[in-house]
């Protein structure tokens, strides 16, 4: 046994058997607006993946590998019908994701991370220990010589070619040692050499023990040789050959179809399928049964595996983790803040775009606040002030948390870590952030147009922008799971907060209000926030503003609320409302980010 085998070796591999699958999407015809069709993907299809097998899913653009690939590996399970069979039991999705990995065809590995660190990372969160013993440094150092990574050990992942970051994205998921590897299209991007490579990678974890299953959309003829078993798809969803790779041309020829001599078997089959020799795929259908038929499966190794085996319960599932909340929060912590110390531009932006619109703000609105004479054009610049932490905190999380959505997606779908530890770790790691924007904010803005210089009055200011930005920013991070489009989170995000600017009570003052609408002043989120700030500038028994003019109505404080018809003092009223609505949004996300991973 060579050094590789003994770093994957797995001693009870896994056989996966599925049947009657299939899949249907909803299509919209242009020119009809009701009654979407429906094109189904997938037709009914069954088969079996043996374990110390690399199984190849081959087929033509559309014919559904990728899809059919979903369903088996559990990462899709909306729109599909059909059984899943794991060693003679009926698949238990959540034990089978704990002895799976799942290898998209775009690497989704972080760019800003070292390849040491992303294996270092990997095992940590894997083994869930904030510090790596000897053993396990040993054996990411056995990956790394094994894959050809030791001299890039030190590159971060975005600098890797097309290859080396396939490699790598295999490399995190053996720390796992899964019993069951999926590959969407591993050889997609890459060149001859490195295809190969990764083909030959593939059947060497095969022959260790693991059940290898791809789809390959595009392959050599020294590529196919590679893999043990095939299964190929038609254009119309089904399956016309399951056998042996060694078998396909002999299944052909049994049918009447002879591949021309020095012709690539794979483009071969995949030609027939498209109907460029004639319509075969009925007759190809019927004769392996839509996948059903095990007649051209003739590997030894298929009749001597035990498929009734029903222990398949994997160490990681046993593995008893103390503090494995708090552990996973510190690693995914710390990862967030080496990635942020690389790549600060978005922290950048979110920094220096408040101080700039706080300084021309100053600037426009310069010591207004001394004025009783300016007391309405201040007012309207403090509701400036909110909205512009509104917007900017809404649509930052808008923009940013669908960035990471789909690599979390995919780490969570491997078992890496909780969503609970993901979740907290994004709440805890952004809060700084918008406090530092939101203070300099504050500052310069709070000093430039003259209020009064009072740390309490200060603090009340800077409290109620705080928890009024962070709800809307737990807005903003719940629209962005909701809806994928950035465009229609953009539209979704306007109409929500266009609508509360009306009844914010400063354009539209709430006595010149209809009194059917009267009622969303109570509820409204962004009225609360300006009741407090204009309390916390003018309540609290403020002396009259110095006004140069003989007769000021405006000079008197409590005269400015009673214009706003916001007399009462309800400062900690609305901070608590406020924040029971940020904490509610924050809740909604997690259920609603929950269903969407599940």
């Amino acid at each position: 046994m060579d050094e590789r085998d003994e770093l994957v070796t797995d001693g009870g591999g896994i056989d996966v058997q599925f049947s009657d699958v299939s899949y249907s999407v909803t299509v919209w015809t242009p020119g009809r607006i009701f009654g979407p069709d429906k094109k189904q993907i997938l037709k009914n299809v069954s088969g079996t993946f043996h374990k110390k097998q690399a199984c190849a899913i081959i087929g033509c653009s559309g014919s559904g590998k990728s899809s059919l690939l979903n369903f088996i590996s559990g990462y899709k399970t909306c729109g599909y019908r059909g059984d899943i069979i794991i060693n003679g039991q009926p698949r238990n999705r959540k034990q089978f994701m704990k002895q799976l990995s799942y290898i998209m065809q775009d690497d989704n590995l972080q760019p800003h991370l070292t390849v040491l660190e992303s294996m270092e990372i990997a095992s940590k969160l894997r083994n869930c220990t904030i510090q790596l013993d000897v053993y396990h440094k040993i054996l990411i150092k056995r990956i790394l010589d094994n894959l050809k990574l030791s001299e890039k050990e030190n590159t971060l992942a975005g600098k890797l070619s097309g290859g080396e970051r396939r490699r790598l994205s295999i490399a995190v998921e053996l720390i796992r040692n899964p019993k069951v590897m999926f590959f969407d299209e591993p050889t997609t991007g890459l060149d001859v050499v490195s295809a190969n490579y990764v083909v030959s990678m593939l059947r060497d974890l095969a022959n260790c023990g693991k059940t290898i299953i791809c789809t390959i959309h595009q392959a050599s003829a020294s590529q196919l040789e590679m893999f043990n078993a095939l299964y190929i798809l038609s254009p119309t969803g089904q399956c016309i050959y399951r056998g042996q790779s060694s078998s396909l041309i002999s299944y052909l020829s049994s049918v009447g179809l002879h591949c021309p001599l020095h012709h690539n078997p794979a483009d071969f089959v995949i030609e027939v399928s498209s109907g460029e020799y004639g319509d075969h795929n009925e007759t190809l259908v019927k004769y392996i049964n839509n996948g059903k038929s095990n007649d051209w499966n003739n590997d030894k190794s298929i009749e001597n595996s035990d498929v009734q085996t029903q222990n398949h319960r994997s160490n990681y599932s046993q593995h008893i983790c103390i503090s494995k909340f708090f552990n996973e929060l510190r690693i995914l912590i710390n990862r967030t803040l080496i990635i942020s110390s690389r790549d600060s531009d978005f922290i950048r932006v979110r920094i220096f775009v408040p101080l700039l619109m706080s300084l021309l703000f100053g600037s426009v609105y310069l010591n207004i606040g001394k004025s009783g004479s300016f007391t309405r054009d201040n007012v309207i610049m403090l509701y400036f002030s909110m909205m512009a932490i509104v917007y900017l905190s809404a649509y930052s999380m808008s923009i940013k948390f669908p960035m990471e959505l789909l690599l979390m997606r995919l780490e969570y779908f491997n078992q890496w870590y909780s969503l609970r530890s993901y979740y907290t770790c994004v709440t805890l790691m952004d809060l700084p952030l918008q406090i530092i924007s939101t203070g300099l904010f504050c500052i310069v803005i709070y000093l430039m147009t003259g209020q009064p210089f009072e740390l309490f009055r200060f603090s009340m200011v800077f409290l109620m922008l705080i928890v009024t930005g962070l709800m809307s920013q737990a807005t903003g991070m719940l629209v962005a799971i909701l809806f994928k489009n950035f465009l229609i989170n953009t539209i979704v995000i306007s109409s929500i907060i266009l609508p509360m600017t009306i009844f914010a009570g400063i354009m539209l003052r709430i006595n010149d209000t209809p009194k059917i609408y009267s009622w969303i002043y109570d509820v409204s989120m962004l009225k609360h926030s300006m009741q407090g700030i204009l309390h916390a500038i003018y309540g609290f028994k403020r002396s009259a503003l110095p006004c140069p003019e003989i007769y000021c109505y405006n000079g008197s404080p409590e005269l400015v609320l009673k214009d706003v018809n916001m007399s009462d003092n309800i400062f900690w009223t609305s901070v608590g409302y406020i924040t029971a609505v940020f904490l509610f949004l924050k809740i909604c996300t997690y259920v609603v980010l929950k269903h969407k991973l599940s």
